[in-house]
């Protein structure tokens, strides 16, 4: 079965290695999955915690028996979507720096310009804005 799409973004390690998967029974909310092989990625979390929890990701997609949401370590709970992003934008900003031999400073004001853009017109960020003003 397709249990729907993954977006890419860098591991820690600057590889495109990572996947998050946008749950659908908690929304705002993401799973992380790391490649451990191929096509097979393990959830970040359940390794933390001693359980390996593994998907099939073929095209951006997530294929398999199990949705990706069931058979967790108990402990597991999905990460706020806003965090992940957070996260990714960071790693693409030392990504830039790496690879274009920019300062930190100049990638971080490139960053603050380029974000308002991404999500200008997103319902998604209207509503992160929103959370992030009630926190």
């Amino acid at each position: 079965m397709d249990f729907g799409p993954v977006r890419r973004m860098l591991s820690h390690k600057m590889n495109d290695s990572v996947v998050v998967y946008a749950c659908n029974d908690k929304p705002g909310y993401v799973l992380k999955f790391f490649r451990k092989t191929g096509n097979d990625y393990r959830c970040c979390r359940c390794k933390e915690l001693g359980k390996y929890r593994t998907i099939t990701v073929v095209h951006d997609r997530v294929i398999g028996r199990k949705s990706p949401e069931v058979d967790h370590h108990p402990d597991c709970e999905p990460l706020p979507e806003s965090s992940v992003l957070a996260l990714e934008l960071d790693r693409e900003m030392r990504q830039d720096v790496r690879a274009h031999g920019k300062r930190p400073r100049e990638a971080y004001n490139e960053m603050l310009s380029s974000v308002a853009k991404r999500f200008k017109a997103s319902q998604e960020q209207v509503s992160n804005c929103r959370k992030l003003t009630v926190l």
